[in-house]
């Protein structure tokens, strides 16, 4: 078969594809592609496994699915798997008997049994203990639960989708995670891109939000439309994704300052940085492991003392007491800066020629209301 087209008809239909699902927009090609791919998934009952950093939109997604699909008459519940003690998560999930611990006094359906009917949203499945992942297994396997404290198990009538910012994949093979309840879990695996992988979607995303706090149609809008507040979005890193976004927008148009500078302080780093030192190989050298967490708290060091500086390299590099040479290199070596934008707007401070280092590989939207357990 021919394929020299291809990717002008991968283009095409990229240009076909949807530019919102349920709460979420996005025109950009990984936010055209994820949303054809959340639509076809709606359409079956196929257990989804949503992956992707805090913030990028996994409880939107998983709501818009239930909206979308068959079950959208009935109940989409919501556990968050990580805001939950262990020690109550089994009886939050699948109920408990009259007299099966100290307090309960009544019989108590779980949130699977309530979501009969509907969609259950595992959220955080990543944090939940191995001692409950075989009882979720068999929930998955044979849509059949046993509350705490009763010997009889109880069908169910669910759709199942779970969200995790983790590896879950990892995490099996590092055996903090069931591989075979991984692959149940993951029979339409979808991951969500994190904001700065859909940076063009930011415009559309701040229309999108001045809509959602109803002022798009008020003078001060035009403040948070003006191409200078836009292009200083832009060159933020938003570690915490669409979420700290909003809250961003939220907090500027509360105040009545569009210049009010993001918080970063505040925000948690994305999972590859933030689990670094969890990812440990015994079996790796030291200086190799040591490199490898010195890159990556290298990267995420200059992403934030730009983003504090306004991307303005020697004010970060005096603020970081390193000289504007030794901070260029490290850009370079991070791919942070290429040639051509050193050479330009900032330009190298001196005729040094800098030796071309590699990039490092990198690793391969809003939400809404729903019945939560479990959220603090």
């Amino acid at each position: 078969m021919d394929t020299s087209d291809a990717p002008t008809q991968i283009r095409q239909n990229l240009l076909t594809e949807p530019t919102r699902f349920g709460t979420m927009v996005g025109k950009s090609a990984p936010m055209r592609a994820l949303f054809a791919t959340l639509m076809k998934a709606a359409q079956s009952d196929a257990t989804v496994l949503l992956e992707g950093e805090t913030g990028t939109g996994k409880e939107a997604s998983a709501e818009a699915l239930h909206r979308a699909s068959p079950r959208r008459d009935g109940p989409f519940i919501v556990v968050d798997c990580g805001a939950i003690p262990s020690n109550l998560l089994e009886s939050e999930l699948f109920g408990s008997e009259r007299g099966a611990y100290t307090g309960a006094v009544s019989a108590r359906a779980g949130a699977f049994e309530a979501a009969s009917g509907g969609t259950i949203f595992l959220d955080e499945i990543g944090e939940l203990h191995l001692d409950l992942q075989p009882k979720i297994l068999r929930a998955l396997e044979r849509r059949q639960i046993k509350r705490v404290g009763s010997n009889e198990y109880r069908p169910v009538d669910l759709r199942v989708i779970a969200a995790t910012n983790r590896s879950l994949r990892a995490e099996a093979e590092a055996k903090r995670f069931r591989s075979d309840l991984y692959y149940r879990l993951a029979v339409v695996r979808i991951k969500l891109p994190p904001l700065r992988e859909r940076i063009a979607d930011l415009p559309l995303l701040v229309e999108h939000m001045l809509k959602s706090l109803g002022v798009a149609d008020s003078p001060e809008s035009e403040l948070y439309r003006d191409p200078e507040f836009l292009q200083k979005l832009l060159r933020f890193p938003w570690p915490g994704n669409i979420r700290q976004l909003r809250n961003h927008i939220e907090r500027c148009v509360a105040l009545g300052d569009p210049n009010l500078p993001p918080m970063l302080d505040t925000c948690p780093p994305p999972p590859a940085a933030a689990g670094a030192q969890l990812q440990i190989d015994p079996g790796e050298p030291l200086r190799v492991a040591r490199e490898r967490f010195m890159s990556r708290f290298e990267r995420s060091y200059l992403e934030a003392a730009l983003a504090r500086h306004d991307n303005n390299v020697a004010a970060a590099a005096r603020a970081a007491g390193v000289d504007r040479i030794h901070f260029y290199r490290l850009l370079w070596k991070h791919g942070l800066r290429d040639h051509k934008s050193l050479a330009g707007a900032e330009g190298p401070p001196s005729t040094t020629t800098l030796p071309t280092l590699p990039e490092d590989p990198e690793p391969t939207v809003e939400e809404s209301g729903a019945h939560r357990r479990g959220s603090g």
